[in-house]
């Protein structure tokens, strides 16, 4: 609770109300059963809810603890530390209040009285001393989106329909040092990922690198498309401005994976940019990654994570069709040996589907028999030429 006049807290506490709520008006609250968000762990849980005053909205959280009861700076400081959407400041009384997840920026700060209830009751007590239960629940309000039940007591509810908090979506994402192919040239690093649609849900990385402070993402997607013959993507200007993605393919030479752009959004560290993909800057340590709303897990209303484990593409070699052309590997389908027939071999590559590198040789005979029954693509290399091949093994 913050109050801006110690004076008024001291008549308050002289009144006599330090819990009461003896009046018509229902504060609106909210079923354990629909929290989907909750924190800590223990058999006693608490609801603790927001209501913001600009706009008025009311979001809630679930909160569980070991202990009998739990004072609420506790609560408060164990849900921030838990969710960075959510942060407040405080010593004494609360001085502010903020919800930031990238869409919704909400607010407390100097906007009107705070008070607080606990079970539609108000208390005068210090955030810092008052204490809840197993069972019940606390809401935080602002006088400007209640309604005053006592003027003569500055008491308050807030009837405005509570809404659950998304819980954190648990994107799947890849550590740096995992990237196979990195592109560009420049001390500032970021993951670039995209989650494919079509024919299956795969979910490839590349790594770029550059020497500005900030780049786009239309760029980094630009100078990829340059270097990746395997990657190409197509927009066209959108009626709002900026750039609307239309398409996103990956082509090894025998599968397309797709990427309907229509139903393409991405993140950027795990949150949904509403920037067009022109305008999106990322810096050194960043994270985007792109998606097709159809694979993935809705959070909130058109906000999505994707799940699907994220795996490092292969290095792309450009050689010309004559070159590759010399290579030749069988039998295929194989069991337990595979022959590569080309001179000057210096390695064979393989994949499984997921683009991950299952095995290397440097022999014209490779031993099969470490892998599973399934599809595999085999990339042979020589000095001046690679060629890529479908390989199934039995």
């Amino acid at each position: 609770m913050r109050i801006k006049n110690f004076t008024l807290l001291f008549l308050m506490g002289i009144f006599g109300l330090f819990t009461t709520n003896l009046f018509a008006q229902e504060d609106a609250t909210i079923d354990p059963s629909q929290i989907k968000f909750w924190i800590g762990e223990g058999d006693s849980e608490v609801v603790f809810i927001v209501n913001w005053a600009e706009p008025d909205t009311a979001l809630a959280w679930g909160y569980r603890f070991m202990a009998e009861d739990v004072t609420l700076k506790t609560i408060m400081d164990d849900i921030a530390a838990a969710d960075y959407r959510f942060s407040y400041e405080g010593g004494a009384f609360i001085n502010d209040l903020h919800f930031n997840d990238g869409v919704l920026d909400l607010s407390l700060v100097e906007t009107g009285w705070l008070t607080y209830l606990i079970n539609g009751n108000s208390t005068w007590d210090t955030y810092d001393v008052a204490t809840v239960a197993n069972g019940e629940y606390v809401k935080i309000g602002d006088t400007h989106c209640g309604t005053m039940v006592d003027p003569d007591n500055w008491i308050y509810v807030y009837e405005k329909e509570v809404a659950p908090v998304y819980a954190l979506g648990e994107e799947a994402k890849i550590d740096p040092s995992e990237i196979l192919y990195w592109i560009g040239e420049g001390e500032n690093e970021v993951v670039f990922a995209v989650n494919f649609a079509e024919p299956e849900d795969v979910c490839f990385a590349w790594g770029y690198r550059f020497a500005a402070e900030s780049v786009t993402v239309k760029e980094m997607m630009e100078a990829m498309a340059e270097v990746d013959l395997r990657f190409t993507f197509n927009d066209t200007p959108s009626s709002w401005g900026g750039y609307m993605l239309t398409d996103l393919t990956f082509n090894n030479g025998e599968i397309q994976y797709v990427l309907n752009g229509y139903n393409a959004m991405y993140n950027v560290n795990g949150v949904q940019s509403w920037y067009t993909y022109d305008e999106q800057t990322v810096v050194n340590g960043d994270f985007v990654k792109w998606g097709d709303y159809t694979i993935g897990t809705e959070i909130a209303p058109w906000v999505y994570v994707w799940e699907t484990p994220v795996q490092p593409v292969s290095v792309y070699t450009s050689v010309s069709e004559n070159e590759a052309s010399t290579v030749s590997i069988y039998p295929n389908p194989a069991s337990e040996t595979l022959y590569v027939n080309v001179e000057n071999m210096q390695r064979v590559e393989i994949y499984d589907m997921t683009g991950r590198n299952v095995l290397n040789s440097t022999m014209s005979v490779v031993d099969l028999r470490g892998l599973e029954s399934g599809i595999y693509f085999v990339t042979v290399r020589t000095a001046n030429a690679a060629k890529t091949t479908k390989l199934i093994v039995k």
